[in-house]
């Protein structure tokens, strides 16, 4: 077999493709705390800031492990697998219920998520 399926590791591809989800869900999630002055209160105080602001962070540690994973994809592989996740991840956020996606339980979900994609992701970025 020749072309860019006969050397992908599916594993890799597996978890970029679930980091490309996180991402853009998180996306979603994040910014429907902006702006600060009509998002909604759960956000506010020093609490809210402190977990929107590492998920912030989190998010921005995932994008650049994305981006490092993509050196180890095939080229066209990354970009379909990537523009599948940016087509379907924003309906997961619909399904949502509302108090949810306005809480600090939300933002909370955001840090996790995140994580938890960065860890499944460290076996895969060898630099």
């Amino acid at each position: 077999m020749s072309g860019p399926l006969a050397v992908i590791d599916y594993q890799v591809l597996a978890g970029f493709f679930l980091g490309a989800c996180v991402v853009v869900w998180s996306i979603v999630m994040v910014t429907g705390f902006f702006p600060r002055s009509a998002g909604p209160v759960a956000a506010r105080g020093l609490l809210g800031d402190v977990l929107l602001g590492t998920s912030i962070v989190a998010l921005l540690a995932l994008l650049a492990a994305l981006a490092v994973t993509t050196l180890t994809l095939p080229w066209a592989v990354s970009v379909i697998a990537a523009g599948l996740a940016i087509l379907g991840a924003p309906f997961l956020v619909q399904l949502l219920p509302t108090w949810f996606r306005n809480s600090r339980l939300g933002l909370l979900a955001v840090l996790v998520s995140c994580a938890a994609v960065l860890f499944i992701l460290s076996d895969s970025i060898s630099l």
